[in-house]
């Protein structure tokens, strides 16, 4: 298994962060929202993708649930090698035409156009390192002038460890410095 694969591997399933908000619950400091990722490879999905195409695009759905406040990020992003042998992220815009609600992985009529996918213009590309069997990446965009989002994130053996923080003027508006810690759940 090569190390593409095996990252991929690692990344795509169901996650949750159960134990991290009944562990909160218990010490009496609930910090984070009730979280869920399901992530999934959707090559399969995407038309005109061409021959030799070798890397993977996956769909991240994430829920998140605060009190009476439910919301829904899908994502779709490309998962490449570079020339240092490491892993990058790449995010992608939704096509305008799929709705949030619709673009799941276990929607069997989902299909997206090669020719028609658009990078982020936004998002800077995230380098993960591998070291001691877990990857580890960075990335800092800035949104606008004022606003910049941090995105970190270490996967191994099974977790997700995922910062996303939003600060305008440099101050944070929203997000966790803290991580959302997710377990693999299938």
């Amino acid at each position: 298994m090569n190390k593409l694969d095996k990252f991929i591997n690692e990344l795509c399933g169901i996650f949750n962060n159960d134990r991290q908000i009944n562990y909160e619950l218990e010490s009496g400091e609930l910090k984070h929202p009730k979280a869920k990722h399901i992530n999934g490879v959707c090559n399969d999905k995407i038309i005109n993708l061409p021959n030799d195409f070798s890397g993977y695009f996956v769909i991240e759905e994430s829920y998140y649930e605060q009190g009476k406040f439910k919301n829904i990020l899908p994502h779709l992003f490309l998962f490449t090698v570079n020339e240092d042998d490491n892993i990058v992220l790449i995010s992608y815009e939704i096509p305008s035409n799929i709705s949030k609600e619709e673009f799941r992985n276990d929607n069997e009529n989902l299909t997206m156009d090669y020719k028609e996918l658009k990078v982020s213009s936004k998002f800077t590309p995230m380098v993960y390192k591998e070291k001691n069997n877990a990857y580890e990446g960075e990335s800092i965009s800035n949104f606008t002038p004022e606003t910049e989002f941090t995105l970190k994130e270490k996967i191994e053996n099974g977790k997700m460890y995922v910062s996303e923080v939003f600060r305008k003027n440099g101050k944070i508006t929203f997000g966790f410095v803290d991580p959302i810690v997710y377990e693999k759940i299938n």
